[in-house]
């Protein structure tokens, strides 16, 4: 299906399919964190008592592009809010619906648990251990130190950190973003569309990548800190282009155009990142090695999201009632689903349960828990404030209400 109501830099026209992504890389997510407390790769806030190789490699395929789609969707959404309402209001309400969900039910409600249980089960992930009641672990989660530097109290908000690094990044590359929606930078973009129905255009354009994934030194602070599975001085640029890619319509047709191509090329560099999966990680930085394979790794990456944004493009672009219900639900659902995993898991981790039936309760449970919480939110305004969501919206002379703009936000 075509973009319809799109002009030929963009437009204002809702783009439907970037809410649908962005509904289905929750669901992705939240499937891949209900595994992490059974698979053997690493450690985490909770573990199962018995433990599988089993999800290592679907989790590493899923990492290449699952938190790097939420970045390139945020970037898309970010170009469509900056159409319809001015830079310093969209800044606020932006800010607003970032922060004060990670700075309110983050750090005092949702993180404590997490942070006490990894502590006291001895995950040896990035909090230091902790004997004691979770009563009296509470002052030292506030007075202990920073989560992952020593101490207990997460800034970042653990699984919050996306929401986070999205607020700080905003502030950061607001005045390119300004640029690229100003006269000067509609030309560039207007002369990259113009160019991008040959096959290697968008491709290319994913190169700035192996900047941060390959050529920064590990060390740098925030930029070369690694969260789920790349840096976060790559997820500031994937923010970047893909404002770029939501700013011009061709540039979404050349998507749609190439989507086989990209896809296959997706996953004929994925098969030998299989290989190198358990290994990778083990590369020291500036070797030959380390080079080609981040290389690599960084490249299929950028495919993946092409592929998802050319197939997504052509076959999503369509509303329904439902989409608009989950869209609204997405980023309370966000919140509350890692906190909710985790408490379940550390109260079955002892079951006699074989992992091929905890698994299937985990996420089952884990889902309906989330789902019963995202239902309360909705009702009561101060609660959908503190989640991050909008106020209920107007309705129409039809009694429907208007469709909200998540992916926008």
């Amino acid at each position: 299906m075509s973009e319809a109501r799109t002009s030929p830099s963009g437009g204002s026209a809702r783009l439907f399919f970037i809410d649908w992504l962005r509904v289905i890389a929750t669901a992705l997510i939240f499937a891949y964190h209900c595994a992490r407390p059974f698979d053997d790769f690493e450690a985490w806030h909770i573990k199962y008592g018995d433990l599988t190789a089993m999800f290592t490699y679907p989790m590493g395929i899923a990492s290449q592009f699952v938190m790097p789609l939420f970045w390139l969707l945020s970037g898309m959404g970010m170009w469509l809010a900056l159409q319809v309402m001015p830079t310093m209001a969209f800044l606020r309400r932006r800010l607003v619906r970032l922060l004060v969900p990670v700075m309110t039910v983050g750090w005092l409600v949702l993180c404590p648990p997490q942070v006490y249980i990894e502590s006291t089960t001895d995950q040896h992930y990035r909090a230091p251990p902790f004997v004691g009641t979770f009563w009296e672990f509470v002052p030292h989660y506030f007075t202990g130190g920073a989560y992952g530097f020593g101490g207990w109290f997460p800034v970042a908000g653990l699984h919050l950190w996306y929401l986070f690094y999205l607020a700080l990044f905003t502030l950061v590359s607001l005045p390119l973003l300004r640029y690229l929606s100003g006269a000067t930078g509609r030309r560039v973009v207007a002369r990259l569309a113009s160019s991008a129905d040959g096959w290697w255009v968008l491709p290319v354009l994913g190169l700035p990548l192996l900047a941060t994934e390959v050529l920064l030194p590990p060390g740098i602070p925030i930029l070369s800190w690694p969260e789920g599975g790349w840096r976060l001085g790559t997820y500031g640029m994937i923010l970047v282009l893909g404002f770029v890619l939501g700013s011009d319509v061709r540039l979404r047709a050349a998507a749609q155009k190439w989507r086989r191509l990209w896809l296959a090329l997706a996953v004929t560099t994925l098969v030998p990142l299989l290989f190198l999966a358990m290994t990778i990680g083990e590369l020291a930085w500036g070797t030959t090695d380390f080079a080609f394979q981040w290389a690599l790794r960084t490249m299929n990456g950028w495919l993946c999201l092409l592929a998802i944004i050319g197939y997504g493009s052509r076959y999503l672009h369509r509303p329904t009632r439902w989409l608009r219900a989950a869209g609204e639900l997405v980023l309370p659902f966000y919140v509350l689903h890692q906190t909710a995993i985790v408490l379940l898991v550390h109260g079955i981790r002892d079951w006699p349960l074989p992992i091929i039936v905890a698994y299937p309760l985990v996420l089952t449970v884990a889902f309906l828990a989330c789902a019963g919480g995202c239902l309360i939110v909705r009702r009561y305004r101060v609660l959908r404030f503190l989640f991050g969501m909008p106020g209920p919206h107007p309705r129409t002379a039809s009694g429907d209400r208007r469709s909200p703009l998540p992916a926008a936000e």
